[in-house]
């Protein structure tokens, strides 16, 4: 599909986070005046979905439109048990069909696809912090600092997630914002921004640039200038929370007793730690305001497709839990919304959709045919008037393969709201998202089976089967 009322050759905006869950964009209680303005003239998707909860699966998706048991980066590419540590198939990255089409293609930001190559090994240009990309050692960013007689202490107040403190979880940042890693990326992405739009204004070259910060990933580190921006006693404690696992998968006690065992266990001291959580989420909502407000200043506001997600979710003391790796909303469900060149309109959509479908949708809008083996399909039908009323997926495939040690998950989300996990080394899970969004009852506690049980363990089949999934 596409639009007769779009440049042939739009421009594209894709802003990501790291690690943000999807009703941050909808809490009234996290303040994101930026993220909300671009809401409010964009498509949101309520039901999109990461296809795995760990960065390097997640981001080697988005990349490349296919599952990580396709592109072969199933877990962190730079912890000690990794499956593979760069990219199997380079070739499967799709930016590469934007540079045939004539494009420009600019990456600032997190890599985290391969620990010895980054994004400019693959024709991007810009930054090219192969792994996670500790920006804190980067030349340019300590150039900078340099520059603007900047600097920054050891962390204020950390608070650590296990008993030997390596695990951070929170503390403040001891600088000001312009000593900030997020505020640095800004700065260099706006550099980048305003070159690509030079080149557009002289050339005619449209240009492909995706911004990508850490934040807010934990640890969650806001600048003193954010720190109690949000008031801790007035954050709910939600539905889901204290969680005693009951009818849950045994793992879930040995995470809470061993690895994490200094997690807080009362409301108050998570009060605390998402507090921190959100404060660092307004720091990055502020950034990401400065890139909507130069792309209006450049004139291009009009003339760019700008896209906003994030690779997965996290979990902040839902279910007791931190962080991520786990099959439950909070870490799966992503924020995504679209705003169309010139077409400056609020729609929401609750269609099934995965951040892996982006690039398919980039490809739909330039008229490029979507090669029929990616997993992820473009969602451009929906972002029409009408497009509310288009049915979308059947189901969601998720999958997971292990952080910190490996294991092997899979779960299913259907359109009538069934979520079933298959946990082969454990229980399996079947939840009711229309009468338990908050997954707290296990409908297979005990070995019961319900009446759908078998349709849906045979519907995840079908789809593994479909998808060329050995699981």
């Amino acid at each position: 599909m596409t639009s007769h009322n779009i440049d042939e050759r739009p421009n594209i905006l894709w802003i990501g986070v790291d690690q943000m869950r999807a009703d941050t964009l909808l809490n009234p209680f996290v303040q994101t005046p930026n993220l909300d303005r671009l809401r409010a003239q964009s498509v949101l998707f309520h039901h999109a979905y990461s296809p795995s909860s760990l960065c390097t699966p997640a981001r080697g998706s988005m990349l490349t439109g296919r599952f990580a048991f396709k592109h072969g980066m199933g877990t962190n590419c730079d912890m000690y048990h990794a499956l593979a540590r760069e990219l199997p198939r380079p070739e499967q990255l799709l930016h590469t069909r934007l540079q045939e089409m004539g494009y420009r293609t600019g990456f600032t930001g997190k890599w985290h696809v391969g620990t010895e190559l980054g994004p400019a090994d693959y024709g991007f240009e810009g930054m090219n912090l192969p792994g996670y990309g500790d920006l804190r050692q980067d030349a340019g960013y300590q150039e900078y600092l340099k520059e603007n007689d900047l600097s920054y202490g050891p962390i204020r107040n950390p608070c650590f997630a296990n008993r030997n403190r390596q695990t951070l979880q929170a503390g403040e940042w001891n600088g000001p914002l312009e000593s900030t890693t997020t505020h640095y990326l800004t700065h260099f992405t706006l550099d980048q921004l305003d070159d690509f739009a030079r080149t557009r204004r002289e050339t005619d070259t449209p240009f492909f640039l995706t911004c990508q910060y850490w934040a807010p990933h934990g640890p969650y580190l806001p600048a003193p200038e954010y720190v109690g921006r949000h008031d801790r006693a007035a954050i709910p404690q939600p539905a889901n929370w204290p969680d005693d696992y009951s009818g849950k998968p045994r793992r879930f006690h040995r995470l809470v007793n061993s690895i994490f065992a200094t997690l807080p266990d009362t409301w108050e001291a998570w009060q605390q730690i998402v507090g921190l959580a959100y404060d660092y989420t307004s720091m990055v909502d502020e950034q990401i305001g400065q890139l909507l407000e130069r792309l209006e200043a450049l004139g291009l506001a009009d003339s760019t497709l700008v896209i906003f997600t994030s690779d997965h979710g996290d979990m902040q003391g839902n279910h007791g839990l931190h962080d991520k790796g786990y099959m439950y909303q909070e870490a799966h469900r992503v924020p995504l919304m679209a705003r169309l060149p010139g077409q400056l309109v609020s729609r929401e959509r609750d269609q099934l959709i995965y951040n892996m479908d982006i690039f398919p949708t980039i490809l739909d809008l330039l008229g490029q045919n979507v090669d029929n083996e990616l997993d992820g399909q473009s969602f451009l039908s929906y972002l029409s008037e009408d497009g509310g009323q288009l049915p979308g997926r059947d189901e969601l495939y998720l999958e997971f393969h292990g952080i910190r040690y490996l294991r092997t998950e899979r779960g299913l989300i259907t359109r009538d709201g069934l979520k079933y996990i298959f946990n082969p080394a454990d229980d399996d899970e079947l939840y009711n998202l229309n009468v338990d969004p908050y997954e707290m009852n296990n409908l297979l506690a005990g070995g019961a089976s319900q009446p759908r049980t078998d349709t849906l363990r045979e519907q995840l089949i079908d789809v593994a089967r479909r998808s060329n999934d050995q699981v």
